[in-house]
C-alpha cells in the first residue's frame, strides 16, 4: 500500500515512517510549512497533483491539517491524522474535522469525548507511542554521561502566555475573577475546570470590555491596527489556552526553583529565566539523538503537563520511560490507568508532594532504578508504534 506522508518537523516523524514501512507501506514524504493551516491555495493545488498521480491508499500526518483534509475529501482519499498536541492549535477546526475522508486519532481521551459529544464520529482515542528498540540501541559514552547527568532534569518549554496581555485590557472585576480561576486550577491536578467556568455570559462580558478598549485604542491611534492594538474578540478556546499556559508556566518555574535550591537541576529549554538563578541552563536538545541521553543519564526526569491536557499521557512521559529513565510526573488520569504509581513511575498531586517525592527517590537509588526498569518494560510491551499503526489501519479499513 502506498501512503503519502505530510511532514512538518514533527518529533516522531522518523519513528512513524519506520513503523509504516514495517507494516508494508511504501512511503512518500512531502514537506511544507503552512502560514495558515486553513487556507493555502498553492500547497492545495500541488498536493492535489500528488494525490491524482500517486494512487495512494491514504494520506497521513502527525496532527490534523484542514488544508490536507479538504484536498483528500475532494479527491476521495482517506486522511489519517494522529495528534500529539492537545488541544490542537487549529482555528475553526470543527469546520473540516467532520469531513468523511477523515480518521482523526488523538491521545487525550477527554478531548476525543468532547468531539464525540458534538457528533464527530470519526475522532478516535489512541495513546501515543515510543520506539524503545531505537532508544535501547543508544549507549552513552563516559563523556556523554558526564555531560547529561543530573539529579533532576526537565526538558520542555517554560511556556509564554498571552494572559498578561489579555488581563491588561480587562476591568478590575474580570481581572480578579480570572485570577481566582487560575489560582483554583493551579491546585487541581487531573481535572481541568476552567472550560466549564468560562460561561457564555462571562465571555460576553469580557468581550464587551475588549471591544470598548479596542475602539478606544483605535480612536487614540488612528490607522494603527497592528500587533500593539487590542484584539477585537477573544474566543473561549483562546482564553482557556492562555490561562492554561500561564498556570503551566508558573507551575514549572515554581517547581524548578524549589528543586534547584537544594539539588543539581538541569533545564533544557529555549528560555533562560532570571528567576531560576541556581539552575543549570543547558539550552535545547535534539529530539532523536540528544534528548534520550538526557533521560538515560538523569536520576529523575520531570514531566509537568500543560494544564489543558485533560487526561492523556504526553509524549515526553513515554519518551522518558522508553529511554529507561525515571519518571516523576504530575497526576494524569490515563497515566494512572496505564501505569502503576510507585512501581512503574511516580506521580505527584502538588508542588509540595513533587518536592517530597523527588527528595525521597534521590536518596533511594536502588528503588528508583527498579521503578525505571519496570516503567521501561511496560512501554516496551504496550506503547509500541507497530501496534498503533495497525490500530489506525484497521480503523480506517480497506482502501
Amino acid at each position: 500500500m502506498k501512503v503519502l506522508i505530510y511532514e512538518w518537523a514533527s518529533y516522531n516523524h522518523r519513528d512513524i515512517v519506520e513503523a509504516f514501512r514495517d507494516a508494508g507501506c511504501e512511503c512518500r514524504i512531502v514537506k511544507h510549512r503552512f502560514e495558515d493551516v486553513n487556507v493555502d491555495d498553492g500547497f492545495a493545488g500541488e498536493f492535489a497533483g500528488y494525490l491524482k498521480d500517486g494512487n495512494y491508499g491514504f494520506v497521513y500526518s502527525t496532527n490534523f491539517f484542514p488544508v490536507i483534509a479538504e484536498c483528500c475529501n475532494r479527491n476521495s482519499v482517506k486522511y489519517i491524522s494522529w495528534s500529539y498536541d492537545a488541544p490542537l492549535d487549529v482555528p475553526d477546526i470543527e469546520r473540516t474535522l467532520g469531513l468523511p475522508c477523515n480518521y482523526a486519532f488523538m491521545y487525550d481521551r477527554e478531548q476525543v469525548l468532547g468531539y464525540k459529544n458534538k457528533g464527530f464520529d470519526n475522532v478516535y482515542h489512541l495513546p501515543l507511542a515510543v520506539n524503545v528498540k531505537r532508544l535501547d540501541g543508544m549507549i552513552l559514552s563516559a563523556a556523554e554521561r558526564k555531560k547529561y547527568s543530573a539529579q533532576v532534569s526537565f526538558v520542555g518549554n517554560l511556556y509564554g502566555s498571552e494572559m498578561l496581555n489579555i488581563r491588561s485590557i480587562l476591568d478590575e472585576f474580570h481581572q480578579g475573577y480570572l485570577d481566582a480561576l487560575m489560582k483554583a486550577q493551579s491546585k487541581i491536578y487531573g481535572y481541568y475546570v476552567i472550560d466549564e467556568l468560562l460561561t457564555d455570559g462571562l465571555l460576553n462580558d469580557i468581550n464587551r470590555t475588549v471591544y470598548d478598549k479596542t475602539m478606544e485604542y483605535r480612536r487614540e491611534h488612528p490607522g494603527d491596527h497592528g500587533d500593539h492594538a487590542p484584539v477585537l474578540n477573544i474566543s473561549r478556546e483562546a482564553l482557556s489556552y492562555a490561562m492554561a499556559a500561564q498556570i503551566t508556566r508558573e507551575d514549572r518555574l515554581l517547581a524548578l526553583k524549589l528543586l534547584a535550591n537544594h539539588y543539581d537541576v538541569k533545564l533544557y529549554s529555549r528560555e533562560k529565566n532570571e528567576l531560576l538563578d541556581k539552575i543549570t541552563y543547558m539550552g535545547t536538545v535534539d529530539y532523536d539523538n540528544e534528548m534520550p541521553k538526557v533521560f538515560k543519564a538523569s536520576d529523575i526526569n520531570l514531566n509537568m503537563t500543560l494544564r489543558c491536557i485533560r487526561s492523556g499521557i504526553p509524549l515526553r512521559a513515554l519518551d522518558i520511560m522508553g529511554a529507561g529513565g525515571f519518571l516523576l510526573s504530575n497526576y494524569q488520569p490515563e497515566l494512572a490507568e496505564c501505569f502503576i504509581d510507585g512501581e512503574e513511575m511516580i506521580m505527584y498531586e502538588s508542588i509540595e508532594d513533587m518536592y517530597a517525592k523527588a527528595s525521597y527517590y534521590l536518596n533511594n537509588p536502588e528503588i528508583r532504578t527498579e521503578i525505571a526498569k519496570r516503567g521501561h518494560e511496560k512501554v516496551s510491551r504496550e506503547f509500541c508504534y507497530d501496534e498503533r499503526i495497525r490500530t489506525m489501519l484497521d480503523t480506517a479499513g480497506p482502501v
